[in-house]
């Protein structure tokens, strides 16, 4: 099977819907295409719902992203990793393991021969890069992150959630590059099986406007304020999609179909 590509055209009409006309190939030129895209893109799984339990062909990934629908690790990462391909970057997936199963993949870019790793796809993504090997943690929307190198070479991505007081593990990766159909069988159990991970028993949308959180977790609407975190309860499925139809208005969503197969009404 022939691996996943975008061509230039395909990532030249995104960047565009993006409002960006060029990427410089430094922190700075990441940190903006990352922003512009998470503020706009949202990572959702609603078309994991609504279409029949497979996984995506390449040319649905394609057309998700490109019609700034968005959709889940399995979409956003190699989509991405296409786009930083064609704006000049050193760019490749990488593997990663969440409680010691392989269940999502990143990305890292090499910059002035140096290493960072980026990732838009996963539940909370994150708006800032980190290069492999530095100390720094960041925070953006409620959570602080950071890696931290293992002896053997790997690396854990780091999670200090609000009112907490320690850094937990969110997964381990490696910087080894791979192409996407190593995740074939990952990608697969995300899309058939119920239990391997969230987003075949709920709904997620999440996008970051101007660096705050917007998103809509189950029945529960999540926003940012400088940070901290606000709740509303979604008391019915109207209201639900009122919210989706106002704050994720880029596209158009099948929401009520999706929500039929949770079997909510």
């Amino acid at each position: 099977m022939k691996e996943f590509q975008i061509n230039p055209e395909q990532a030249e009409v995104f960047l565009e819907a993006l409002g960006i006309s060029e990427v410089e190939k430094t922190e700075d030129g990441l940190k903006i295409l990352i922003r512009s895209t998470l503020s706009t893109v949202p990572f959702t799984n609603i078309m994991m719902l609504v279409r029949p339990r497979r996984s995506p062909t390449h040319e649905e990934i394609i057309e998700d992203m490109l019609s700034l629908r968005g959709g889940p690790c399995g979409h956003y990462n190699p989509f991405m990793n296409e786009v930083l391909r064609y704006c000049g970057f050193d760019s490749k997936l990488v593997p990663a393991w969440m409680e010691g199963k392989l269940s999502h993949m990143a990305i890292t870019v090499t910059i002035e021969d140096e290493d960072w790793w980026l990732d838009f796809g996963n539940g909370h993504p994150y708006l800032t890069p980190i290069r492999i090997g530095s100390d720094s943690v960041h925070t953006h929307a409620g959570l602080t992150y950071r890696i931290r190198a293992h002896s053997d070479g790997k690396f854990t991505l780091e999670h200090l959630l609000p009112n907490s007081e320690r850094f937990s593990e969110n997964y381990v990766f490696t910087t080894e590059g791979v192409p996407f159909s190593f995740f074939d069988e990952m990608v697969k159990a995300h899309y058939t099986t119920p239990d391997f991970g969230p987003f075949l028993q709920g709904v997620r949308f999440i996008r970051f406007p101007e660096g705050e959180m917007l998103a809509v977790r189950d029945h529960q609407l999540l926003r940012t304020n400088n940070g901290e975190m606000e709740k509303e309860r979604i008391e019915d499925i109207s209201k639900m999609e009122k919210i989706i139809d106002s704050s994720f208005q880029q596209a158009t969503y099948p929401l009520r179909k999706g929500l039929e197969v949770l079997g909510w009404s």
